[in-house]
Order: C-alpha cells, then structure tokens, then sequence
C-alpha cells in the first residue's frame, strides 16, 4: 500500500540519484493508493496537454466529465483503491464508456458512482520527462472486462479544454480533425489542496460570452425553470416548445455521424442534469443569451449561437427517429439520442413561432 510518506521519500531517493535521468526502483508498487493526489497530464510532444491536470465537470446523475482545462473542477483528492481511481469527496470512480467514436473507435473516460465498467491503473516508477527526476504514474491496465492494454488519451473538446478518451489495443485509427492524444497519468500527493467549489465555466462564441456557473446539484437546475409541460406534437418524437418561445429545428448530428471536423454541434454552454427537461434547457440557455438549444443523451443541455451548416437536421420523419430517448426529468419529453441532439432556436421577439414541418 502506497501513502504520502513513502511516494514522497522514494521521489526525493529518486532525485539523489536523478541526473539526466533517474534511476528506477526495482520493487514494484501497490495498486493502493489511500492518500490524496491530485493527477497530472504529461506528454513532452505536446505542449498543449503537457503538463496540465484532469479537472471535473458536473454531468448530471453524479456523473462527472473528465477535462484538462480551462473548464472544470481542479481535483486535488484522488485515491486508488485495487487499480481504480475513486475521488471521495464525490463517492465517484474513473470508469470506460458511452460515446464511441465510429471514427477512430475510442470510448469516453468519464467518472460515476453508477455500475460501468472500470478504468484499471497499475502504479509505476518512471522519469519525468522535462527533469528527469522520479515520478509515479498511473500505467492504464484494461478497461474491465475487455482485453488487456490500450491507452488513455485526450481530444479537443469546447472552449479550449480536451477530454478523456480510451483507445483500444492494437487500433490504429486516426480522426485526422480531432485526433486523440495519448498521454500518460502522473501522481502528484497532495495534503487538502485548495478549496473545490466548482469552477465558473467562460464559454464563448463570435457573437458573444457568458459566464456560466455549472451546478453543484440536480436539483439546482430545476427550480428557476417554467413547469414541466407534457405536451408532445402529436406522434412525432419531440417536445412542442413554441409556447415558451422555442421552435423546433429538428435532429441534428454530433460529431460521430459527420466528417465536418467540428466537435459539439452546439458548443457554447453544457448543462447536466438527471432532472433534465426541455423546458429547463431552453430557460437554461435563453438566461444565457444562447440563440440555439438543445437536449441530447436523456440529461445534457447544449447551448449556442449557430451550427455547422453540415449538422442541419432532416425534415424527413424518420429523421425525428434518432432523437427517441426520454429526458430524464420527464418521461413524457424527448430530449436527443445517443449523439443526436434535439435541436431547438429562439423565435423572435415579435412573428410566428413555429416548429419545422416534417415530411
């Protein structure tokens, strides 16, 4: 079992002997870490990851993105507990899913208290790239339940920031506009850190910027928004909205189904939450002064001020089909599909609000 003391006082044994490079111990380490570290980035090729830290991002439902920032929670109470990284103070752990990637086939490393299949690290001895001291790293093992090996790696996300990706062994594909780097997890013990109130997420676009404060809970996300409506357009899989002043665009594509090279369709403010309706997102981001909205995956909130031409939704009717999964705060609701966004813009202030008619 690995704590502070003995990490500490094997990377200061290490510096003794560090020149160019250091010299790496031959015992091997515990896969328990109980003490608190915080987890930094590395790859020296890279200088636009290296040397950066995986921050938190509330998702809604407990669940937490993993981002290196500018968005995110700064995270300084990481332990590892059997090869799996828990945080305690959010009862939470690294697992592997969600959002494959029909491009370069990696999965979303994400963090959730829920039952999905684990991310399992083995600690390792090695140097620091930049000053050749000894470090402790989180060599990525497997993704439970899967074949041993692959590797983590990071993609651009929104507003400067990158996410945690898995990428199977032996894969060799490459999404030339988005490619996912690899890189390597550092341990860094910490003793408390700096207060982790969550962080206020800048977002911007060409026509404008808000400052967005994500919430600490899902019940946060619901008590400033218009009552729950029920109403659906008749058989059609969407969620009437007009008499908010809303209307229907249709279901438009994330990045899985596309080749633009663009990310989120809308990548302007994120709202997670397992409480998620149509009426909370659209108050969500017109608070905000978004022009678009949209709801995705049962529980997201994605807001912004256009969209690639290549992501307008279909007015055929089977295009409505993709955007079949009930919003998690209301059952009676659509709210996207998995990678398929609900698509919705501000009326104007004055003239018709009408949805998009389908065919």
């Amino acid at each position: 079992m690995l704590n502070l003391k003995t990490i500490s006082a094997a990377l200061v044994a290490g510096a003794a002997f560090a020149s160019a490079q250091c010299t790496i111990p031959t015992e091997p380490l515990s896969d328990d870490i109980p003490s608190h570290f915080r987890i930094q980035v590395q790859n020296a090729s890279r200088p636009e990851v290296h040397n950066k830290y995986m921050n938190l991002f509330e998702a809604g439902g407990g669940d937490q993105h993993l981002f290196i920032g500018p968005v995110g929670e700064p995270t300084y109470d990481f332990t590892l507990v059997d090869g799996v990284v828990f945080n305690v103070r959010k009862n939470i752990r690294l697992v592997i899913g969600g959002e494959w990637s029909e491009i370069d086939h990696t999965t979303k490393l994400f963090s959730t208290s829920r039952g999905d299949p684990d991310a399992i690290f083995q600690p390792t001895y090695a140097c620091n790239p930049d000053t050749g001291l000894l470090q402790v790293e989180l060599r990525f093992i497997q993704w439970e339940g899967e074949p041993l090996g692959g590797h983590i790696c990071v993609r651009h996300s929104f507003d400067g920031s990158h996410e945690f990706r898995y990428n199977p062994p032996g894969n060799t594909l490459i999404d030339v506009n988005r490619e996912c780097i690899k890189v390597t997890l550092v341990v860094l013990p910490t003793v408390g850190g700096p207060s982790t109130t969550l962080s206020t997420v800048t977002v911007s676009s060409t026509s404008s910027s808000s400052s967005v404060a994500p919430p600490t809970t899902s019940t946060s996300t619901t008590t400033s928004t218009a009552p729950t409506s029920t109403s659906t357009s008749g058989v059609l899989p969407y969620t009437d909205m007009t008499h908010l002043g809303w209307r229907y665009i249709g279901c438009a594509p994330e990045e899985r189904w596309t080749t633009d090279g663009a990310f989120r369709t809308l990548s302007g403010a994120l709202l997670g939450s397992d409480t998620m309706t149509n009426e909370a997102c659209m108050a969500f981001c017109g608070a905000n002064g978004w022009a678009y909205a949209g709801t995705e995956w049962r529980r997201e909130c994605w807001c912004g001020n256009s969209y690639a031409p290549t992501r307008q939704p279909l007015t055929t009717l089977a295009s409505l089909n993709k955007c079949d999964y009930r919003c998690s705060g209301n059952s009676a609701q659509f709210c996207g599909g998995d990678a398929w966004l609900s698509l919705y813009a501000k009326c104007p202030a004055s003239g018709p609000c009408e949805n998009a008619v389908f065919t």
